[in-house]
């Protein structure tokens, strides 16, 4: 999926009632993650999102021009936006010196990328992160026979978009039994446990270049 589109019409507000809420969930899913939510309401008030999502379409504002440059979006990329934004947020209420050495030794190893784009995905992935995405997706493709294609795609559709039409030809109860044991597959044949930042990127390359492309979705 690209998420390029999808900023810049939130940027210009032009999102439609779907795209808002999917933006609100996700950003309200990270920071279930991080364990900020008690805090936010805290500090905000139980609507504390409405202000994040206000703070976050201002940067994007700001920075909308390095938003149109881009050729493609995917998931992680929309993620460390997500992601800088409730950091910047959380700074309001947290001092400085409570930024994890995680976070700091990752913006200082970024690249040389102007200030302005720097600002607004301020998280970026360090080269092992980067090395690891396509190397997870070469391990899952040659694990997966063609016929797992269409089963993994709607599953992996309905994780990230929710509405997604079924395989033709295949039953429900079919569409669950071959889904639980290509899980099964991968748990006696994957030789790893992959990072989150893997399967994210996976996820993204997939539905991409396998199921929209080849028709699955």
């Amino acid at each position: 999926m690209d998420y390029r589109e999808l900023l810049i019409r939130f940027a210009e507000g032009r999102e439609t009632p779907q795209e808002r809420e999917f933006i609100k969930n996700s950003t309200a899913k990270f920071i279930r993650q991080t364990g900020r939510d008690e805090i936010f309401r805290k500090n905000w008030g139980d609507d504390y999102l409405e202000d994040i999502l206000s703070e976050l379409r201002a940067r994007l504002i700001v920075h909308k021009r390095a938003l149109e440059e881009k050729t493609f979006i995917n998931w992680q990329y929309f993620l460390n936006i997500v992601r800088s934004c409730v950091d910047k947020f959380y700074s309001k209420i947290r001092p400085s010196e409570e930024i994890s050495y995680d976070a700091l030794k990752k913006r200082t190893e970024q690249d040389d990328r102007s200030i302005e784009e720097t600002n607004l995905f301020a998280y970026e992935e360090s080269i092992e992160e980067k090395a690891e995405g396509p190397k997870f997706y070469e391990v899952m493709i040659k694990l997966m026979d063609e016929k797992d294609y269409p089963v993994v795609c709607y599953y992996l559709c309905k994780e990230v978009q929710k509405d997604c039409a079924k395989p033709k030809g295949i039953s429900e109860a079919n569409l669950y039994k071959r889904w639980e044991r290509f899980k099964r597959k991968l748990k006696d044949h994957l030789p790893y446990e992959p990072s989150a930042d893997a399967v994210k990127y996976f996820i993204d390359r997939f539905l991409s270049e396998i199921c929209q492309r080849q028709g699955y979705i």
